[in-house]
């Protein structure tokens, strides 16, 4: 398409905030582009006009801070459903107008594809000289997203980095265009515990030189990837990557080159970081982003050889089945993309699936090893390790017997007689 034809396109669907969050009626089922990549404008404007609206559904991935449409005054006008539930949406749970929908990350275009999404509302860069804008630091579903939704709503905003991968949207592919140039939101690193440090290597021993790594998000995330400095040759392909993964490229130490597929390239699917971050993705082609039918497919993990999975829980039982998801009254997290990984890092040659977390919550008033788990996100069977700050359980292949003792032994050493003598009672075993 020629530029004259594209960019009158453009400027013909160029419209005010207020005009294309008017295209919203009662009854319509809204999906947002998630977290940091939050349309943000848009998603304002669509508070401010709340009480003409009943009953809009709003669908998430990833809640993007600070959900506005989340509060009180919002309850009797939104329906929120979240694939990825955060503390945020807790006031929302508890009046009971957001629900929580357990799909795998791999399986969200999936799952697009057989919902009638009425409205997408998205971000992306201003158009190229061809007429592409891009999608900049998330990908997800929003490809598909713009396919099957009746109307698309860009948030054109000149502070998205231009990433490489599968990030291109030609403009005739959206409906309506609201220029609002405005920081991207952002996720700091936080400074991980000594625990947590001490977590992070112990997980670092079971990682060899020139294995493809995926990790998750969090302090324990961080203090895995602090304790990678001294390794050669790993690859990265994930859900997301952070700021701590650009540190080491720098150093050598993320290199891609034993990759089977995307070789030399960090994949991903969305960047969760800060502006720094943002900034080392800019034209950067060794950082590509894809959606998530293609980042956490289970077969196209399986092509990389040692493939290691880490990712962190909430409570895991003395067999190995672990909670991600939920200990309270509402979910706080979600299955997000833990069992495309862990599935396919077991179908790696080579590969592990790993789980990270402290051995105790409330500030060390309950273990998080426990007897039996109210909610499993992953069953015992898809796990190779978990690790604590008392040391690493190695569980594939073993009895139950065997899991226990050994998940036992990483526990809080304030926990372990009272969980020795539970699961001797429930099994009429010996620990």
């Amino acid at each position: 398409m020629k530029m004259k034809e594209w960019q009158t396109i453009y400027n013909a669907r160029l419209t005010s905030v207020e005009q294309a969050i008017n295209r919203i009626q009662s009854g319509h089922k809204v999906f947002l582009a998630p977290f940091c990549n939050e349309p943000q404008t848009l998603v304002e404007e669509l508070v401010q006009q709340k009480r003409r609206l009943q009953d809009v559904f709003l669908y998430n991935l990833v809640i993007g801070s600070p959900c506005l449409y989340a509060d009180p005054d919002c309850h009797s006008h939104f329906k929120i459903r979240t694939f990825l539930s955060s503390s945020l949406l807790k006031s929302a749970f508890l009046n009971q107008v957001c629900d929580y929908v357990p799909v795998n990350l791999s399986e969200i275009p999936r799952w697009i594809h057989q919902e009638n999404i009425d409205i997408a509302l998205i971000q992306v860069s201003p158009p190229n000289d061809e007429g592409y804008c891009n999608l900049g630091i998330s990908v997800d579903a929003v490809q598909t997203l713009i396919k099957q939704a009746t109307v698309v709503i860009a948030q054109v905003n000149n502070q998205l980095p231009l990433t490489s991968g599968d990030t291109l949207v030609h403009v005739s592919e959206i409906d309506h265009f609201v220029v609002s140039n405005r920081p991207l939101l952002s996720v700091p690193d936080g400074n991980p515990s000594d625990e947590e440090l001490t977590i992070g290597k112990y997980v670092a021993e079971l990682i060899p030189d020139y294995a493809t790594i995926q990790v998750g998000l969090g302090k324990i995330a961080k203090s895995v990837l602090l304790s990678l400095t001294s390794k050669k040759g790993l690859g990265v392909h994930s859900g997301s990557i952070t700021d701590p993964v650009t540190e080491l490229i720098d150093l050598g130490v993320i290199t891609n080159e034993r990759k089977e597929i995307n070789p030399y390239k960090t994949v991903c699917t969305t960047l969760t970081g800060t502006e720094t971050l943002y900034k080392y993705a800019h034209q950067n082609p060794n950082i590509q982003l894809f959606p998530t039918d293609y980042t956490h497919n289970a077969a196209i993990i399986s092509k990389i050889s040692n493939f290691h999975s880490i990712n962190s829980a909430l409570e895991v039982d003395i067999f190995g089945q672990i909670n991600a998801e939920q200990v309270s009254s509402y979910p706080v997290a979600g299955v997000g993309g833990q069992m495309d990984f862990i599935h396919g890092a077991r179908l790696s040659k080579g590969g592990k699936a790993i789980i990270a977390l402290p051995s105790t919550a409330k500030r060390g008033t309950e273990s998080r090893i426990k007897i039996k788990l109210p909610y499993v996100t992953s069953i015992k069977s898809e796990i190779d390790y978990v690790v604590t700050e008392y040391g690493i359980a190695k569980l594939f292949g073993k009895s139950l017997t065997e899991r226990a003792k050994a998940l036992i032994h990483i526990a809080h050493p304030d926990f372990r007689e009272a969980l020795s003598h539970e699961f001797e009672q429930s099994l009429s075993v010996k620990a």
